[in-house]
């Protein structure tokens, strides 16, 4: 008989899914018969599949050490890898036992998006594994991942969960929009006034572009409400805070340019017809951009967090200025000024526009 007690990584699987990770040579109907006939077992008692683990709970495995062991998957002698240019430390905005924060530079994915490339969900694994804070024995339970998806090329603050619990809390804050996400663009144009944008977005995944319209065009249009308000303007270029209420894919750069006022750099919603064109073109030219200057500067959580997320209860964390964002502000904006003296956040300490 081998027996498990479950720990605060795997509380609140269904038991059949842990039951999956930890025999994965086994199918499930044979999982299910051998539940059946109480050869697994739940904290001594006959179970079906269906139960919430929780920490503590005890399952019993009735099989022979033979069994066992080739139901279990047999560990690799070979290392692992997942990416040869793991993050550093000075990435990490925050870490604790159960979330991590980093900061994504531009020009990464956030996930991958084939079987060979790489992202910074890969970069941060690898940084896991040589500090030995995972190993790829404990991946079999539970494999840490990005919450928060950011396009290739915007930069700023990614959230990983460390732990299941950890991951679900952080997913259902994200999913109810209960974790305040704050970005920063330099945008075309001189904006006077905040707007509050309640708009359509249609995807059209064939060209990995979205269309924005005041009415919905059809079943896949999505209504997507975007706050904008100036907090530097000048005849040619803004520096605008973006609030996010609702959160899909291209969702700022495909609305700040059917307003009108799109993101300085951005390759896909400044086509080379646009009357904006040139002057995206002096810009990009003059600060040397391969990137468009959207960042996602700020994240706040919520009060009254509990369990694995209790330590950024009410926290506000910040991306440090990536070096091209960092120079247009301080030459087109605050004329040698401290850059971040203009991106405080209004209800946090120090100055507040």
């Amino acid at each position: 008989m081998i027996s498990h007690t479950i720990t605060d990584r795997d509380a609140g699987s269904r038991f059949n899914k842990f039951l999956e990770r930890l025999l994965p040579n086994a199918n499930s109907g044979f999982l299910y018969k051998m539940l059946r006939k109480k050869n697994i077992t739940l904290n001594g008692k006959k179970a079906e599949g269906r139960e919430t683990l929780e920490a503590g709970d005890t399952v019993e495995i009735f099989f022979s050490d033979e069994t066992y062991a080739a139901f279990r998957k047999a560990e690799s002698t070979e290392p692992v890898s997942y990416s040869a240019h793991p993050i550093k430390e000075s990435d990490i905005v925050y870490r604790d036992d159960s979330v991590l924060i980093a900061c994504k530079p531009a020009g990464i994915l956030s996930q991958k998006d084939t079987p060979e490339s790489e992202s910074f969900n890969e970069m941060v694994l690898q940084y896991l594994l040589n500090e030995g804070i995972v190993n790829p024995a404990s991946f079999r339970e539970y494999k840490p991942g990005i919450c928060n998806r950011l396009d290739r090329n915007t930069a700023g603050l990614v959230i990983f969960g460390l732990t299941l619990p950890a991951g679900r809390e952080l997913n259902r804050l994200l999913k109810e929009r209960k974790i305040g996400k704050y970005y920063y663009a330099v945008v075309l144009g001189e904006m006077k006034r905040p707007i509050d944008s309640r708009l359509f977005l249609t995807k059209d995944s064939a060209a990995n572009q979205v269309s924005i319209t005041e009415q919905k065009q059809n079943e896949e249009s999505v209504s997507v409400h975007t706050e904008i308000i100036p907090v530097c303007s000048g005849k040619e270029l803004s520096l605008v805070r973006v609030i996010l209420h609702t959160g899909k894919s291209h969702q700022i750069r495909s609305v700040l340019s059917y307003l009108r006022h799109p993101v300085l750099g951005d390759p896909k919603y400044i086509s080379s017809d646009s009357p904006f064109a040139s002057l995206n073109q002096k810009y990009r030219v003059r600060y040397h951009l391969h990137a468009q200057m959207l960042l996602a500067y700020a994240l706040r959580f919520p009060e009254g967090l509990s369990g694995e997320v209790e330590k950024v209860s009410g926290k506000i964390f910040y991306a440090p200025l990536p070096k091209p964002f960092a120079e247009v502000i301080t030459s087109e904006f605050t004329k040698g000024a401290d850059p971040d003296a203009v991106m405080e956040i209004p209800g946090t300490p120090g100055i507040v526009l």
